[in-house]
């Protein structure tokens, strides 16, 4: 993704922008990020009514976080070619329609292509806007301000998701948690017209389609092989999917290293601390989202509580995550983003490892949970400075994308990993006679144990990033 504007265009924008770009592409963000989330409490509400069985459940969360990262260049790339205004209000305007069709979907199928969908115009929308934003706020000052505050969306769209979701379940209906996006979506677009300005297409260049289908696909048939593999390790299904998305893998993998305009600069991740950033970003993103859905389960299935109480359950690991995201700049100037970096993976590790054991006080899980939320932006905020701090600045743009595709696409693979576990340790546990809630309770455990082998990863790659990232000054005192 370009980022850079014609400088004609460059000298039309004022001195100090306005700050209503920024509310308007803000409150399009927030939403897009409080979709990821807000369905979480209500799945069991969705499995009821539609129905719809585990693996379809599992789907409704993971087609939306896979479509919105797999196209997140690709939507950079659209912007680059259509223009920001343009890309974005046709980004929201897909957005729009698919959450219609999510509140309305009769059935469990209609639901998961309207997440799918749901994905693209996100991806769309949201990589237009933060074009925007950049292209908006030339000053320094400014654009560091307008970056944080984009930054802090996710953390706080994360936070309102749980919540409203556990809301509008009680108020009114599941449906609710996608219908709510039409008036907001409304809203937006009518602002976008009046407070966005019209900046032009960088420069005539392809959108290379063709390697997002492909690219889209890999990550659609990794992300279905391992949700098949709680039918059994031997389901032929399962591993036709994963053989699949290993073949795509590889065609796109040469197909973008051997051309002079990719989609996907892989070449990249030949700079050591940018690929173990990436890393970094997935596994933290697979913690993050897969927590939420494992809590979720947790509270409703094996502790009877409300869709409501459950979003209220999960709020202190969102108001967590909040706190320490106001700290991490503080942090980082102390102990160096690798540094901080290591603690937020650790914090994981704790929380995780916690849950692991299956604590019978619902107080310990929450509060292991909030653990867990303290953690997030410990990971995020130095993964994506030191994933882009060795990146030339000519390629920052794309560079920023590849980082948060892996951040995305980190949240579908994470949820399909463990909700593949939950799905088969509660089949076999009811099978053995235990109850529905002792099940979930055990599968969930489960869970948060492969949550704890992420962690521990993380650990890996914090040390690694450490490593690379010393000051002359550090080296010499060690």
């Amino acid at each position: 993704m370009t980022n850079a504007l014609p400088a004609t265009a460059v000298e039309e924008l004022p001195a100090t922008a306005p700050w209503t770009p920024m509310a308007v592409v803000g409150v399009a963000q927030l939403m897009v990020m409080l979709d990821a989330t807000v369905v979480n409490v209500a799945l069991p509400s969705i499995g009821t009514h539609l129905p719809a069985g585990a693996s379809a459940l599992q789907w409704t969360v993971s087609a939306y976080v896979l479509m919105y990262g797999s196209l997140l260049l690709f939507g950079g790339r659209v912007a680059d070619v259509l223009g920001r205004r343009r890309s974005f209000l046709t980004g929201l305007t897909v957005f729009a329609l698919a959450s219609a069709l999510c509140g309305a979907a009769p059935n469990a199928g209609l639901l998961v292509t309207g997440r799918l969908l749901q994905g693209a115009g996100a991806a769309l929308l949201s990589a237009a806007a933060l074009s925007i934003v950049v292209s908006v706020y030339q000053l320094p000052q400014q654009r560091k301000i307008a970056l944080t505050a984009w930054s802090g969306l996710g953390v706080v769209g994360a936070t309102l998701g749980l919540v409203l979701g556990g809301l509008l379940v009680v108020a009114a209906s599941w449906r609710w948690a996608f219908l709510i996006n039409l008036p907001v979506s409304l809203a937006a677009g009518l602002a976008a017209l009046r407070a966005l300005p019209k900046l032009p297409a960088t420069r005539a260049r392809s959108l290379r389609l063709p390697s997002a289908l492909v690219t889209t696909a890999a990550l659609a048939a990794l992300s279905y092989g391992l949700i098949r593999l709680q039918d059994g390790l031997t389901t032929p299904a399962a591993w036709a999917g994963i053989g699949a998305a290993v073949v795509l893998l590889a065609v796109i993998t040469r197909r973008e290293l051997t051309s002079p305009d990719p989609l996907l600069p892989l070449h990249l991740l030949r700079i050591p601390t940018y690929w173990l950033a990436s890393i970094g970003l997935l596994l933290a993103s697979a913690v993050m989202i897969s927590s939420t859905y494992l809590g979720s389960n947790y509270f409703q299935e094996a502790r009877d509580m409300s869709a409501l109480g459950t979003g209220l359950a999960l709020l202190p690991m969102g108001l967590a995550s909040l706190g320490v995201a106001f700290a991490v700049p503080a942090l980082v100037g102390a102990l160096g983003p690798a540094g901080v970096y290591l603690l937020g993976a650790g914090a994981q590790l704790v929380g995780a490892a916690v849950l692991a054991t299956q604590p019978s006080s619902t107080a310990v899980s929450i509060l292991a949970l909030a653990v867990i939320g303290a953690g997030l932006p410990s990971c995020f905020v130095p993964l994506y400075g030191i994933g882009s701090a060795h990146v030339n600045p000519a390629e920052s743009g794309v560079g920023s994308g590849l980082l948060n595709t892996f951040n995305q696409t980190g949240g579908a693979l994470g949820i399909a990993v463990v909700g593949t576990v939950l799905a088969t340790t509660v089949r076999h546990r009811v099978e053995g006679g235990a109850s529905a809630a002792g099940a979930t309770a055990a599968g969930v455990g489960h869970g948060y144990l492969t949550l704890t082998v992420c962690a521990v990863l993380a650990l890996v790659v914090a040390f690694g990033l450490r490593r690379l990232t010393r000051t002359p000054r550090q080296q010499a005192a060690q």
